[in-house]
Formats: structure tokens, sequence, C-alpha cells
């Protein structure tokens, strides 16, 4: 049982996090940048495929490097799409198709990075 929790409470907890900021109403008059909406999905997603990604790892023993990170994009994107369809009950909120495209796009960097990192310790061979 401490196994389950350390690999999944922190998924778990993130997951809540993305659920409840989804949740709150609110008007940004002007972004800090351009696309800050946009980098802060790929930033967020990002972080989530790696705590994914970590407990696959984690609780799918002997499975390889590519069938976890296929699994872990899939997830991530199946939780954007949720996150996508939650928003557009909020009000204020909207649902976008770019944001979906970001979330994807930081679950893609977070695999690409574990892929490097797996290749510079060289477990990747």
């Amino acid at each position: 049982m401490k196994k389950f929790i350390y690999l999944w409470g922190p998924v778990i907890l993130f997951a809540a996090l993305i659920f409840t900021m989804s949740s709150m109403s609110f008007s940004m008059e002007k972004d800090p940048f351009p696309l800050f909406d946009k980098a802060a999905h790929v930033l967020e997603y990002s972080a989530f495929a790696i705590l994914l990604f970590r407990a696959f790892n984690g609780t799918l023993n002997g499975v390889n490097f590519f069938w976890v990170s296929l699994l872990t994009v899939t997830i991530t994107l199946g939780y954007g799409i949720s996150d996508e369809f939650h928003q557009s009950f909020v009000p204020s909120r909207m649902s976008d198709i770019k944001d979906l495209v970001a979330d994807g796009a930081g679950a893609m960097v977070a695999i690409t990075a574990m892929f490097i990192k797996r290749r510079l310790q060289g477990e990747g061979r």
C-alpha cells in the first residue's frame, strides 16, 4: 500500500489540482505574454505526464519504454479531454481544442525528456 501511495498519490493530487484550477471562474484582462495560456498548458501537462510515467513505470514491471510512454500520453490526453469538457460548464471558461493540443504537446515534451534521460543514463539500449 505504501508503494501505491508513493507512486500514485502525486498523480491523484496533481489531477485534483488540475480539476480545481479548471473549476475556477476568472477573467484575465491580458495575458502576461503572448501564448501564456498555451505555455501554462504545456507545463501543466508535462508535469502530469512525468508523474504518470513515474507511476506506470513503477507499477508495470517489465513493460518496455514504448508501451509505458504510449499509455502515459494516452491517459494524459484523455485527462486533457475530460478537463476541456469540464471547463465547458464553468462560467467564464471555455473548451478549446488548442488547449488540448498544448496538453498533448506537454505530454510529448515529458516523454521526450524521459527518453533523453534514459539514453544519457544508459538505460535505453
